[in-house]
């Protein structure tokens, strides 16, 4: 096989010299970033310190504040911008900022307008004024003396979404952006709705109401003096997102707004796409990468929810080294070789017995040049009784070959019959853009109540890369009704490790904007997208396709008892399409990149995940539950605790709750402020009725209560 030449750039004098550390790093807090409206934003900065012996002792105004500060150099300024109150990390906490500061770069931390210390009303997350403020902010942030004119952003989760969504408005100073687990569409690839079907656990039981509470909280007296009470009585002023979520239950303006799927070309700086095969936000990467016209770079690894220097699963690797290089050759000119390497790094994914609290993932990195792949190419099988067309495949010299498809059996028809069993999928892993950070366990538990279809075992290995896809051909006994596939990974042993999945409501099948029931007995043609993978199969393994109607506690149950049918055979053939790649004509070196610097060595955390069955009444539930200590600063603690549960009636579905409770205690030095919500969404066959409370105390004594109750008709839900 051949080798590509790539240039050596991982070593070159000029690149390390960008890249070392060169400065200490101070930090500034509380600085106020004014918007249009005469309201302040508040940023802490981490700002490069020179050694005492380079430092210069001139002095120029701020062209905004009107009070004269030291200015030791001028640099380019990394924007990060949250609702998720910056005080509330510790110093720790902010290593990567500190990373990045000790290269050069000014780092800022921009509370959202109405959180955290910045004044004003968070309306709803990514709301049209947020990303307008950030537009503001950016100018401001280029005007300072000590800044380059040259900005660049960056985010995991909230912060990549904010990092694309202010892009798209092409503020003139913002010359590049790193937005890391993030979606481009975000009805279909967010946390709330999936498939057309509403998302359950994590909405409510975690992030959805940890939000509630988190936006009433106040920000810190000692760094906001004499506008504290002012700033608070606004926060106390915002309103439960959540509410808004239920209230949008289909493809509306509330999603198409900040989703970049409407626009891609809007975004014409360069960006730096960050992502994780097992994060709940995966479809994104490779589409949007694909459809991006600026220059552009992709890293994905075999990462849930976390940060890829502490990522779960490993292997981990410093990314913020590749976010320096990035943004070194795009706001500073070093050639720090990072355009020069092949534009996407993927971590291909291989068989890991199914434990849902494994630490590593086997496999390999690699290059590849271009997306979609020129070697790529669809394998198509077929469903049959209890089988996927296993003729199909073709007995291989050469990994990533394939023979050609034979005709189907025109005799070969029948049907499988799948009963709808409510409490299917908790060991599908839980939606992972927050904690518990949970991976998919052995799927045979839910197999043995599913439709199941097993290749013989493989004789050679098969890798796939991208999107699969499954098109059935169903009825059902029911006019409201969802379907979940499953691609699995069965390994000589029997263990079923989950691949990928997919969901659908069937009354989303031909729109998402505009969906209509099913009509019971009538067979539909379903075509039911995967979450984007990669993804080795092995000799010796094989590959299983299972169909069932939920994906309990992910996805809110569909409202009746159902029976469904799979139909296969020339008629209707139901089949499986893998998006196959070949090996590369010239093999490309592989991504070389730096070892985690922290020492991650300590236990895993192991939050709480219950799965409990109440065989007399019918009733299924799963239960999590977390929290800790933080000591933010010597006299600062901030504790929290958390917990939620999701329940289904597994004869009656139509009779399904999420209920969590989320605690928040700030010890200040002169005071100890504490936050207690609870939010619960229940649902019968018409309506989802919602209840939220929050309550805050101060010293023991209540000083806040306010509760909201709202009742949101079912929309083919």
């Amino acid at each position: 096989m051949d080798t590509m030449d790539i240039p050596d750039t991982q070593h070159t004098p000029r690149m390390q010299a960008a890249l070392k550390r060169r400065y200490g790093v101070r930090r500034v807090r509380n600085v106020r970033v004014p918007m249009p409206d005469g309201i302040t934003l508040a940023a802490d900065l981490f700002m490069p310190k020179l050694p005492a012996t380079a430092q210069r002792s001139d002095r120029q105004p701020s062209r905004h504040t009107g009070y004269t500060e030291p200015v030791e150099a001028r640099f380019p300024l990394l924007l990060e911008y949250l609702p998720y109150r910056k005080n509330d990390v510790a110093w720790q906490g902010y290593w990567g900022h500190r990373y990045l500061a000790e290269r050069g770069f000014a780092v800022a931390r921009l509370d959202v307008r109405g959180t955290g210390d910045s004044e004003g009303v968070a309306l709803d997350e990514y709301c049209p004024q947020e990303q307008l403020d950030g537009v503001a902010a950016i100018a401001w942030f280029a005007a300072q003396p000590w800044c380059t004119d040259n900005v660049g952003m960056f985010g995991t989760s909230y912060g990549g979404f904010n990092s694309l969504h202010v892009a798209m408005h092409r503020p003139p100073a913002l010359k590049a952006i790193c937005p890391m687990y993030f979606t481009d569409r975000r009805y279909t690839d967010d946390c709330h709705y999936k498939g057309g079907a509403m998302q359950m656990l994590y909405d409510v039981g975690t992030y959805g109401l940890s939000m509630v509470g988190r936006n009433l909280l106040p920000p810190r007296p000692d760094l906001v003096g004499e506008r504290w009470a002012a700033i608070w009585e606004e926060h106390l002023q915002n309103e439960p997102w959540l509410l808004r979520w239920i209230d949008h239950q289909t493809e509306d303006e509330q999603w198409r707004h900040g989703s970049l799927c409407e626009a891609y070309d809007a975004i014409q700086c360069a960006t730096f796409l960050i992502g994780g095969w097992r994060d709940g936000y995966t479809n994104c990467n490779l589409r949007t990468f694909e459809r991006l016209t600026c220059p552009k770079k992709l890293l994905i690894g075999p990462w849930l929810h976390t940060r890829p220097h502490e990522g779960v699963p490993g292997p981990r690797i410093n990314h913020w080294r590749e976010m320096a290089r990035f943004f070194a050759y795009w706001l500073e000119g070093h050639d720090t070789g990072m355009m020069d390497e092949p534009p996407i790094a993927i971590y291909v994914q291989c068989y890991d017995p199914p434990h849902a609290d494994r630490r590593w993932t086997s496999g390999l990195w690699r290059y590849e040049t271009e997306w979609p792949l020129a070697r790529g190419r669809e394998l198509t099988l077929s469903l049959g009784p209890g089988a996927l067309d296993a003729e199909l495949f073709v007995r291989v010299d050469q990994p990533g070959t394939m023979n050609q498809e034979r005709e189907p059996d025109p005799l070969d028809v029948g049907t499988d019959t799948v009963r709808y069993v409510p409490s299917l999928g908790a060991t599908f892993g839980l939606f992972s853009a927050g904690g518990p950070h949970v991976l998919p366990g052995d799927q045979r538990m839910e197999e043995a109540y599913s439709a199941v279809y097993t290749t013989p075992p493989l004789e050679a290995l098969l890798e796939i890369l991208g999107y699969p896809k499954v098109i059935l051909y169903v009825d059902s006994d029911v006019d409201v009704v969802t379907f979940v596939v499953r691609l699995c990974d069965v390994a000589p042993d029997g263990s079923s490790a989950l691949v990928t999945k997919g969901v659908l409501n069937a009354t989303h099948r031909e729109s998402h904007r505009d969906p209509s029931l099913i009509v019971p007995g009538r067979v539909y043609e379903l075509e039911i997208d995967l979450d984007a993978t990669s993804w080795c199969f092995e000799p010796r393994h094989r590959i299983r396709l299972s169909v069932s109607n939920a994906d309990f506690p992910n996805t809110w149950p569909s409202p009746k008892p159902a029976t469904s049918r799979v139909y296969f055979g020339a008629e209707r053939p139901s089949r499986l399409i893998l998006p196959v790649v070949g090996p590369q004509e010239q093999t490309l070196p592989a991504p070389a990149f730096e070892p985690v610097p922290l020492d991650s060595s300590g236990p895993p955390v192991r939050p709480a995940w219950q799965m409990i069955r109440d065989p007399l009444r019918h009733l299924a539930e799963v239960r999590i539950e977390g929290g800790g200590t933080s000591h933010i600063e010597e006299h600062i603690v901030h504790e929290t605790q958390s917990e939620a549960t999701a329940r289904v009636d597994e004869d009656d579905p139509a009779r399904a709750s999420v209920r969590g409770t989320q605690m928040i205690r700030y010890h200040w030095p002169d005071r100890t402020i504490e936050m207690r919500s609870r939010g619960q969404i229940e649902s019968d066959a018409t309506t989802f009725h919602v209840t939220l409370q929050a309550e805050i105390t101060m010293d023991g004594l209540s000083y806040f209560r306010r509760h909201w109750a709202k009742s949101v008709p079912r929309y083919l839900l």
